[in-house]
């Protein structure tokens, strides 16, 4: 696959930190929620954080504000982002691509000061030229507009531009946009692989295959 620009999402694709999100949400859900229930729980997974936040505020009919339950599920993240560790392999890509001049950028539902935070812990921050959050932005990953807007400032067009991704509707979005796909396998898109598998360019189980 040759590329001139790539474009990566952040949990479980740069870094091993879908499970701190689970525990995040679930945490949230059992404080609110008076019975559990597991497609309530999945909610989050193709949400920005703003959207989910107002999902389950109508769902558990909750007092607090947006912002006040935003902090919160963040609050949680951060505890969670002090242990993650990056994919395997994946340093040593993003150091590859910096050595072929091949510009590298982040596209993240989360935050800004948690992305900031934990890819400053783990030593990434360096290769990458920018962040683009869904909430700076102001839109999802439902549609193409992050994506394209990352190619733009990367330089480049969808054709000769990877996006990496470990979730099933980032990647359908990107791949539709005419942008090279590659999957990243994560456990907790687990069930997913197969259709994973079928749409992307490439699928991968960890950067040490890249």
């Amino acid at each position: 696959m040759e590329i001139k620009a790539a474009i990566f999402d952040l949990d479980g694709t740069v870094i091993d930190s879908m499970a701190v999100w689970d525990g995040a949400w679930e945490r949230f859900c059992l404080k609110y929620a008076p019975v559990r229930d597991e497609s309530l729980f999945a909610e989050y997974k193709a949400r920005t954080l703003g959207t989910a936040i107002e999902f389950y505020k109508e769902a558990f009919a909750i007092h607090a504000s947006p912002e006040e339950l935003a902090d919160e599920v963040n609050g949680y993240v951060r505890e969670g982002y002090g242990t993650v560790e990056a994919k395997p392999g994946v340093r040593e890509y993003l150091r590859a691509l910096r050595a072929r001049n091949i510009p590298a950028c982040v596209a993240t539902n989360t935050v800004r000061p948690l992305v900031e935070y934990v890819l400053s812990r783990l030593g990434l921050t360096e290769y990458f030229k920018f962040i683009l959050t869904c909430t700076e932005f102001g839109s999802g990953k439902d549609r193409p507009e992050i994506f394209l807007e990352c190619a733009r400032r990367l330089a480049s067009v969808p054709g000769n531009t990877a996006v990496f991704e470990d979730a099933p509707h980032a990647l359908r979005t990107a791949k539709n946009a005419g942008f090279l796909t590659v999957a990243v396998h994560d456990p907790s898109y687990a069930t997913s692989a197969p259709a994973l598998r079928q749409m992307a360019d490439r699928y991968i189980n960890d950067f040490i295959e890249m």
